[in-house]
Parts: structure tokens; C-alpha cells; sequence
């Protein structure tokens, strides 16, 4: 697939869509905390198989799922239009019936572990989480990706406090249009936060 059709169409993903994803990560995760499984050296992929299944679960719950909403954890997607042979694994993948099933049409998810104590991990979060977004690494030409923060060693303010300085300091590098605050519009989460960036292979913003 060639760099002009690579990311095509450029994916205007509902924000109905985003609600119900960071609904069930949210939900998901709220489980997962229930059964006490996850440790501070937890590695991330497991931790990210664990909210699959928790999303899994609650998914079988609805009386009905409208949205036709289903996900794929670590999945190997292209990541480089001239180089076929250039793959990444997306930590989740959204996808929904109405988008067609190629390796366009998918809302991405990026997770990184995060600390309150000692190394909190919050550089890694923004240059091999929120960067692959504005890269194009991920989400090439679509209007969101989704970073999610395991908090895995409170306080939970340290964290949000370390991730907000990360994002200021690399404001100019990730081309930053709408700084990283607070923001509950698409998630009743009471942590979720937003910021708006230029992605660089689209000139395209990403949320």
C-alpha cells in the first residue's frame, strides 16, 4: 500500500464510539482492581490481556451492544506505508461493524505503565506512547488514539502531576495544539484528559 492511500479515508472516528471505548476500558479496569491480581512488577502485556478479558466479560452483560463494538489486544498492524514489512502490535484495537474490517478502521489504544514513587515513567508515556500517535505509527489519519495509564504505585496525583510535566517539556515535539487537562466530556472517569496534536505524516489533528 502506497503513502498516498496508506490511512485512508482519514478516519473521522463518532464520538459516540470514543465513549464507549474508554466506557469499557474504564469499567474494565475497575474490575480488574476488584480481584487484586495486578502487582507493581506486573509487566504490561499481561496487564493489558487481563482488561481484554474484563472488557470480555462485561461485554456479555449488555442486553444489547448497538454499536457492534469488539477489540483485539496486541495486534500486528503496519505501521510504515513503504516498508510492508515494518509492523508494530497496538496494544488494543477498537473496531466497530459500521468501518470496514482492513488495517485502516480502528481506534487505537497505547498503554504504559506509570509510577507515584521513584521513576514514574511519565517520559516513556509521552515518547513511545503519545509519540506513536503523532507520528503516525499508530492512527495514521485518524482524529483519536487513546493513551492509558496503568497506575500501578500510587499517589495517583504524583502520576497525573509527572505525565503533565512530560507532555509541557515536549510540547514543541509533539506538535501540541490543545494542552494535556483535564477533560470529563467524553469519559465520567474522573482522571481522563485531553490534549490535541498535529500529527506529522497526516498534518492531520489527533485528540
Amino acid at each position: 500500500m502506497d503513502s498516498a492511500s496508506y490511512g485512508k479515508p482519514q478516519l473521522q472516528i463518532k464520538l459516540l464510539y470514543i465513549c464507549a471505548a474508554l466506557d469499557f476500558l474504564t469499567e474494565g479496569a475497575a474490575k480488574l482492581r476488584t480481584k487484586r491480581i495486578i502487582t507493581a512488577k506486573t509487566l504490561e502485556n499481561p496487564i493489558t490481556y487481563q482488561l481484554c478479558y474484563e472488557m470480555d466479560q462485561l461485554q456479555k452483560t449488555h442486553q444489547s451492544d448497538i454499536l457492534h463494538l469488539w477489540w483485539d489486544p496486541r495486534v500486528n498492524t503496519q505501521n510504515d506505508p513503504n516498508d510492508p514489512l515494518s509492523r508494530c502490535e497496538i496494544d488494543i484495537k477498537f473496531r466497530w461493524a459500521e468501518y470496514p474490517s482492513d488495517n485502516d478502521h480502528y481506534l487505537a489504544v497505547e498503554a504504559k505503565r506509570l509510577f507515584g514513587k521513584g521513576s514514574s515513567r511519565a517520559d516513556d508515556y509521552v515518547d513511545e506512547g503519545v509519540m506513536d500517535f503523532v507520528s503516525g505509527k499508530y492512527g495514521r489519519g485518524h482524529s483519536y488514539g487513546i493513551m492509558l495509564g496503568y497506575v500501578l504505585v500510587g499517589p495517583l496525583i504524583k502520576v497525573i502531576t509527572a505525565v503533565k510535566d512530560a507532555m509541557t517539556a515536549r510540547k514543541v515535539r509533539t506538535e501540541e495544539h490543545r494542552a494535556f487537562m483535564l477533560d470529563n466530556s467524553l469519559c465520567r472517569h474522573p482522571h481522563t484528559h485531553h490534549s490535541t496534536h498535529l500529527q506529522h505524516q497526516t498534518a492531520l489533528p489527533i485528540h
